[in-house]
């Protein structure tokens, strides 16, 4: 026998709710009282904070990976442009027999062998570091870096730094909507229950497939086991 699959998501706790709703009021119309007055009345009184704060909360999370994606391809121009001048500074060095230690201004060791920062704030800082080494090198009388200059990895640098802050505000705005969302959770899940016990307890005289067929006109959902026959009027249950 298939069993109820309660809605386990805050869309599908609001779908259910929706459903049940329109249902029980079309029902009531033509004198079906399979879901009491007060049930409505609650569902759509709900339904009013309920929507709103699922909307809020889906488009903060839509926000968020905008942000994150919008960071990610901001941050790769940074590494790009550090291993670009630390080539150059390296076949400088080699070309007009400069002195190792000219690679210290850019993070490098004096092996020249390329760091390998863990991720995307150690790129940024690193950069930053070998923006403020060119500066430090043209100081003690080396010619500054170029394509890329220090000025373009300082460019990229700060783009990058504003997008991974635009990130961070987008995660608080998404925490604090599904605050909201998780304040009002519980009392879903205890409407989506009422409904469906108050659907049992009226249905109860009528046979299994009856009562689950006049259920998922409510929005109820159910389960079958592997290779359980499915009743005629379910076109897509759920493994």
């Amino acid at each position: 026998m298939p069993r109820l699959d309660n809605p386990n998501t805050d869309l599908d706790r609001e779908a259910f709710l929706i459903r049940a709703q329109e249902t029980g009021l079309s029902d009531h119309k033509a004198g079906r009282n399979y879901v009491s007055d007060e049930t409505l009345t609650a569902v759509g009184g709900f339904l009013g904070e309920f929507r709103p704060a699922v909307k809020e909360s889906t488009e903060k999370l839509g926000a968020r990976a905008k942000e994150t994606r919008e960071a990610s391809e901001a941050v790769k121009p940074v590494g790009v442009y550090t291993r670009d001048i630390w080539e150059g500074i390296k076949r400088r060095a080699a070309r007009e027999d400069l002195p190792a230690e000219v690679l210290t201004y850019y993070k490098l060791p004096l092996s020249g062998e390329v760091p390998k920062p863990g991720g995307r704030e150690a790129w940024i800082t690193l950069a930053a570091q070998v923006v403020e080494g060119d500066t430090d090198a043209v100081k003690a009388g080396f010619e500054a870096i170029c394509n890329p200059s220090a000025a373009q990895l300082s460019e990229v640098v700060e783009r990058a730094r504003k997008e991974l802050s635009d990130v961070a505000g987008a995660d608080r705005e998404y925490d604090n909507a599904q605050e909201v969302v998780s304040g009002l959770r519980s009392g879903a899940d205890e409407l989506v229950d009422e409904v469906v016990a108050e659907l049992k307890f009226n249905l109860r005289k009528m046979d299994g497939a009856s009562q689950r067929r006049i259920m998922r006109t409510y929005g109820v959902q159910y389960r079958y086991m592997k290779g359980e026959p499915q009743d005629t009027d379910d076109p897509a249950p759920t493994q």
